[in-house]
């Protein structure tokens, strides 16, 4: 006689209701989601600043204080039930669809998302965030979108200085923002295959591509037949 397993599915990540709000109402929520008040500190001190180490002038992230001026970033925090790089990217994939439906209409392009986990343990963060980003990115890129990945104990460094981490940030977070034409400096991170470097390369094209100049669509187009002709060698070698 057998006996029957009851298998109980692990809930799915979720927004916390009333969570989402925009940078310029979210000191009203700080006593209830005190990541929202460190991550706009560190936002303020760090992000929208310049910095010696960053190797190039301006801000850390130039884009994101005039979006803040223009009240296009928004706040959110959600709910996970683990902590694996699997439960990460379908917390993601959960904000990549927020921000299409907030960002929508004229406002696309400065729109930014960032994402907040307060019940995740400090000790998982970086498996978690890390981990989540790697699994999601293409997916991202291929909806036209950049996922940012940011803890405290973040290694990833700048375009400009590869040994300045321009990723810590003191709670773990996921931005989500429309990809952009200076996107293209992120196409070849250490580490990229040259697989995902085409694929990223071709979802560019798709998304900004038009928006660019004549020259500039040149100069992807030889990108594009580099990053082809690589793959194809590396295939065939």
């Amino acid at each position: 006689m057998s006996t029957a397993r009851t298998v109980v599915a692990a809930a799915a990540p979720a927004v916390v209701p009333g969570s989402l709000t925009r940078t310029t109402d979210a000191a009203a929520v700080f006593d209830r989601y005190p990541q929202y008040r460190a991550g706009m500190r560190w936002v303020e001190e760090f992000v929208t600043q310049p910095h010696p180490h960053l190797g190039r002038s301006g801000a850390v992230c130039p884009r994101l204080a005039p979006a803040i001026r223009a009240n296009t970033v928004w706040l959110v925090a959600l709910t996970v039930h683990g902590t694996t790089p699997a439960d990460a990217a379908e917390a993601g994939r959960l904000l990549l669809d927020l921000f299409e439906e907030v960002a929508a209409g004229p406002h696309w392009s400065t729109a930014a998302l960032l994402g907040f986990f307060p019940g995740l343990p400090g000790e998982q963060a970086a498996g978690f965030i890390d981990g989540g980003h790697r699994l999601l990115r293409p997916e991202a890129v291929e909806r036209g979108l950049m996922l940012g990945e940011f803890h405290a104990d973040s290694t990833v460094g700048g375009v400009h200085n590869r040994a300045f981490p321009v990723m810590q940030c003191p709670e773990p977070m996921f931005a989500v923002r429309a990809m952009t034409p200076h996107d293209l400096l992120f196409a070849d991170q250490p580490g990229t295959s040259p697989a995902d470097l085409l694929s990223y390369l071709l979802a560019y094209q798709r998304h900004v591509g038009p928006r660019l100049s004549s020259a500039a669509r040149e100069g992807l187009e030889a990108k594009v037949s580099a990053a082809r002709q690589a793959l194809s060698s590396g295939e065939s070698s």
